[in-house]
């Protein structure tokens, strides 16, 4: 599973200088925090427990799904290289097997909600 995001689609014009780079390392952390984190919690589902692990995890999540375009969030820096907010959040979603925002947050939940129970025997 690579951490990082597939950059053929972005324009070499916008990505090329030293701004840019800065940002996209910043991106790339967060791509990379989120992969050890998603490990983690799935090693050890009881390091949710733990109110340091439950307060990054949470915090990395909600920075990928806030809208804010505020200077270094994700939406703002996606812009920045011309990158679709969405598309990246679905492509992470995808590669993760996990729900950033909160649409896919309420389909999942929607999908624990029709699977079949067991009836034990």
């Amino acid at each position: 599973m690579s951490s990082k995001l597939d950059m053929a689609h972005v324009d070499k014009q916008i990505h090329d200088n030293n701004d840019t780079h800065l940002w996209m390392a910043v991106m790339d952390r967060a791509v990379r925090d989120l992969v050890a984190l998603e490990r983690f919690r799935r090693e050890d589902p009881q390091v949710l427990e733990d109110p340091v692990f439950r307060y990054d995890y949470r915090t990395l999540k909600k920075w990928f799904y806030s809208h804010s375009m505020e200077p270094g969030n994700f939406n703002w820096i996606c812009s920045l290289v011309n990158i679709d907010p969405s598309w990246a959040l679905a492509r992470l979603e995808e590669r993760l097997e996990i729900s950033l925002t909160k649409k896919s947050q309420q389909s999942q939940k929607a999908q624990h909600a029709d699977a079949p129970t067991a009836v034990a025997a």
